[in-house]
């Protein structure tokens, strides 16, 4: 993947988040600004999910630690596990709100 597409990939699947995040949860506050997704959690803590353009990766990171997800058959997918970023952050949420949340 090129520079400009995996810009382009990246910032509609951080769009996507947003939307979804805003959606389905109304106790997250949500900031996106040059490709930087910022989640601020009621209990103070906060998600940030960014691009690593070097690596063609997005980064999650968060007091449970970090996250790598590289773009394969159009999902991103952590570098370590497998899951998809959507999952990932929709379990990551569902933990941390004490409820049922589902980002796919």
């Amino acid at each position: 993947m090129n520079e400009k597409s995996f810009a382009v990939a990246v910032e509609n699947t951080l769009t996507e988040l947003l939307t979804r995040i805003e959606e389905r949860t109304a106790d997250v506050e949500c900031d996106l600004v040059d490709s930087v997704l910022t989640l601020l959690l009621p209990d103070g803590s906060q998600i940030i999910i960014n691009r690593q353009e070097a690596v063609q990766q997005i980064w999650l990171a968060c007091s449970d630690g970090p996250a790598r997800f590289s773009a394969k058959d159009d999902q991103w997918l952590d570098s370590q596990t497998g899951e998809n970023l959507t999952t990932a952050l929709g379990r990551l949420l569902s933990h941390r709100l004490h409820d049922h949340i589902v980002l796919d």
